[in-house]
């Protein structure tokens, strides 16, 4: 059974200064989550167990990482758009949130459909296996790591820096070219 909320807020900012990078849009069924470095999008419909009705009710909401991290557990989840907040019950917590809906979110649909209307090249797709990347992030425990592709090659090269005394090779996974189809508009 799919959890009431996908773990979409992982995606959220920590940055006090801009407020509404931490919160989850929703907006026309599609929560975005971004931290100004990744975006992620998801159609509700197909990664929630909410009812359609809830789902409408929440577009425009901001909802803070914190409460959607609550509300991916809740037993009882009730929307109110008419004053925008949301009720729900978690194990012995019932609590009801007003939740924001006129901070400023980033615009990231511009750049997805920028992305969407590009040229598609079946060599631009790579799959792998994510937990490899979680190794890799294990393994050097730095800010960021540089990942390298290699034309005509079958392997991506994570490393730390350019003075890196190591890296991690991720082969390819093959995929199908049914599987490497994407759909910007998640519907």
């Amino acid at each position: 059974m799919r959890k009431t909320l996908p773990p979409i807020h992982l995606a959220c900012s920590d940055d006090g200064l801009r407020p509404a990078l931490n919160c989850v849009r929703v907006l026309d069924g599609i929560a975005t989550a971004t931290n100004a470095h990744l975006v992620a999008q998801m159609n509700l419909r197909e990664y929630s167990s909410l009812p359609e009705e809830a789902i409408k009710k929440m577009s425009g909401m901001l909802i803070h990482k914190d409460l959607w991290k609550e509300l991916m557990e809740a037993t009882l989840i009730e929307v109110n758009d008419q004053d925008n907040s949301i009720y729900y019950e978690n194990g012995g917590v019932k609590a009801t949130v007003s939740v924001d809906t006129d901070l400023k979110f980033p615009d990231v649909d511009s750049l997805v459909k920028e992305i969407a209307n590009q040229l598609f090249d079946k060599r631009s797709m790579v799959a792998f296996n994510p937990r490899w990347i979680m190794i890799a992030a294990k393994l050097f425990p730095s800010e960021s790591l540089i990942c390298r592709f290699y034309q005509d090659k079958s392997m991506m090269v994570l490393f730390p820096s350019g003075q890196a005394k190591g890296y991690v090779g991720i082969m390819e996974t093959l995929i199908s070219e049914e599987e490497s189809t994407l759909d910007f508009s998640l519907s």
